[in-house]
């Protein structure tokens, strides 16, 4: 009877599940996508249930005069702080699909996820201000609809005498090594000058009017992540934005990684990243979601897993568009340490008499906007775990500052890090003080914000302050001086002793960061004289005490993997088809003499436009 109930609930739940906004994103009318009537009435759905969160702004019209929007997400306090600007565009290819419901998924989601308390959605709504424009090319998307074969990629200009293959393409049409060389017929006709096109003046006006850190413009297909610059034979980024094109690749996990030379074989002109990366110094890039197979249009049972394997992805860069949390920590010789420098005041009065080690702990920022306010919220775990009241030694920027442990934790303020930057700081324990594994939590001192960065040596997390539980909760709490955690003020000067700032460049930021799934991590509790470089350690995180709560979840969780597998097992074999993702330059052809690319072929469906319309 009690099974029965059991399996009842849990199929109740999965049915629930199911129904929700997700569905829409893959059981639309067009092959499973949502059509443009489908996917407007989702995102009005989301302005009316998240009033504070979202807003809409029409930023232009498309060449048939459809309206072309922005959403806007953010908290209303947040967005008057004037945080990291974020954009995110799709549907630039008007037979690419996948990047609609990416994006529509990442933003429904973490709506969602901000609703239930999730400190990650929390923090990114209140530290950040994302523009989604889902649609850049709404006309061809409503032409792709009435047409069986769905392969218009351009906007509805008539430029050729087949009113399908007719159009600009907006992916050509920036103003960045633009190209005259493809006549009107061709898929990579960039029109008649630069920001010839309704759509692409849209997005360059809001990129002149906003200051983005980050910019994903979302294509399909093919697993690729692309970047500028796109018109270039050989890599020509400086070190710097390399390193942080790297880092986001390596987030992203895809195989093939580059400019347009070095993963799809040819050179592009006049793309959007390549404009937004050269005119505004946008970090932008072309996410190529979608498996090699399936086309522009894959199945309908693979949209849902395109869309929740890119969420991680995209939460990634946008939240590397502002600060970026990484902590290091590494024992030397107290010793070896003084030699180098004046004796700090206050250490011959330790209790329990000098230790034989200090820990120096290196606060890193690798996002791409400075931390947000004058100062940082610093909490530590695992530097101090012993006797209540001894107290240690803070040395940072010429000072130094006494520091009590409360609970094992010991707490303090640095000053703004930079982007790409770091702060030094040398702690010297009390000898009655056991070292453990080590765990840092930071929170920016932003305006009405209460979410903490958490790191063990690399790896961020996002907390919120609560003291009743422990992990990186209550860190966050002690980070915040929230009941009674406090700060010591420095109390004396050290020459010699000051902040250190390592630039991104010089190979230090080399730890695997947030997002990126490792096969397995290790815990690696370090004692006082251990002078390696700590690495990777679980974090540890904060543990529900509710059994049969997790009873059920892992129940729905089994009857919803068996669903999976039967609708996987009965669906039917589908065969790939060979596509070009883009079509090569005359330039290509000269470079490449093996390039081949198939000829799009004439389809019997005409929207019935002439060249003259």
């Amino acid at each position: 009877m009690v099974w029965r109930r059991i399996w009842f609930l849990c199929s109740l739940q999965f049915l629930i599940t199911n129904s929700s906004w997700t569905e829409k994103l893959d059981h639309g009318s067009i092959s499973g996508f949502p059509s443009y009537d489908e996917a407007n009435k989702l995102l009005e759905q989301f302005l009316q249930q998240h009033p504070n969160e979202l807003t809409k702004q029409q930023i232009g019209k498309s060449f048939e005069s459809r309206p072309i929007y922005a959403y806007i997400l953010g908290t209303r306090d947040g967005r008057q702080q004037h945080p990291p600007q974020v954009l995110l565009t799709a549907l630039t290819h008007a037979r690419e699909p996948a990047g609609l419901t990416v994006l529509i998924y990442f933003l429904g989601h973490l709506l969602d996820q901000f609703q239930q308390g999730d400190a990650q959605a929390r923090y990114i709504l209140e530290m950040r201000e994302v523009w989604f424009v889902p649609f850049v090319n709404p006309d061809g998307y409503v032409a792709n609809q009435g047409l069986r074969n769905k392969v218009i990629r351009k906007n509805r200009r008539p430029t050729c005498r087949s009113s399908k293959n007719g159009g600009v393409d907006l992916n050509r049409n920036f103003g960045v090594h633009w190209s005259s060389g493809f006549d009107g017929c061709n898929e990579e006709h960039g029109g008649k000058q630069p920001f010839s096109e309704p759509e692409t003046q849209a997005l360059k006006t809001i990129c002149e009017d906003n200051s983005f850190k980050t910019a994903m413009n979302f294509h399909a297909y093919g697993s690729m992540l692309t970047h500028p610059y796109n018109w270039a034979n050989t890599d020509l980024l400086p070190a710097e934005d390399k390193a942080v094109y790297k880092e986001i690749a390596r987030v992203f996990g895809f195989k093939k990684f580059g400019t347009a030379i070095q993963t799809v074989g040819y050179t592009t002109t006049g793309e959007s990243d390549d404009w937004m990366y050269s005119a505004r110094h946008i970090i932008s890039m072309s996410p190529e979601v979608g498996p090699e197979s399936g086309g522009f249009w894959p199945p309908r049972s693979e949209i849902a897993g395109i869309n929740s394997r890119n969420f991680d992805r995209t939460s990634y860069v946008v939240l590397k568009a502002g600060m970026e949390l990484m902590v290091e920590g590494a024992y030397q010789r107290l010793e070896e340490f003084l030699q180098k420098g004046p004796r700090p005041p206050g250490l011959d009065d330790l209790v329990g008499g000098i230790p034989e080690s200090l820990l120096q702990i290196r606060i890193s920022n690798l996002g791409l906007s400075s931390s947000v306010g004058k100062v940082l919220h610093v909490g530590i775990q695992g530097v101090a775990v012993g006797t209540p009241g001894d107290g240690g030694l803070l040395l940072q920027d010429g000072k130094t500052q006494q520091l009590f442990a409360a609970n094992g934790i010991i707490s303090f303020q640095v000053g703004t890090i930079e982007k790409r930057s770091s702060r030094t700081v040398w702690i010297i324990p009390a000898r009655s003080w056991q070292a453990g594994t080590l765990l840092t939590c930071v929170a920016e001192a932003a305006s009405g914000s209460r979410v903490c960065h958490c790191s063990s040596s690399g790896r961020e997390i996002y907390a919120l302050p609560d003291s009743t539980i422990s992990g990186s909760s209550k860190l966050c709490a002690a980070a915040l001086g929230v009941q009674g955690f406090t700060t010591a003020e420095p109390i004396a000067e050290v020459p010699g002793v000051a902040q250190t700032r390592i630039p991104a460049t010089t190979g230090f930021a080399t730890t695997a960061p947030f997002f990126q799934i490792a096969s397995g991590t290790t815990r690696l509790p370090f004692s006082l004289g251990q002078e390696k470089l700590m690495e990777s350690s679980s974090l540890p995180g904060d543990l529900s005490q509710d059994t049969v709560s997790a009873t059920w979840l892992l129940l729905a969780l089994g009857i919803t993997f068996v669903g999976m597998f039967l609708c996987l097992f009965m669906q039917s074999y589908v065969v790939p088809r060979a596509v070009a993702r883009r079509a090569p330059t005359a330039l290509d052809y000269e470079r490449i003499p093996g390039l081949q690319v198939s000829r799009v072929e004439e389809d019997s469906d005409d929207l019935g436009f002439s060249p003259h319309a």
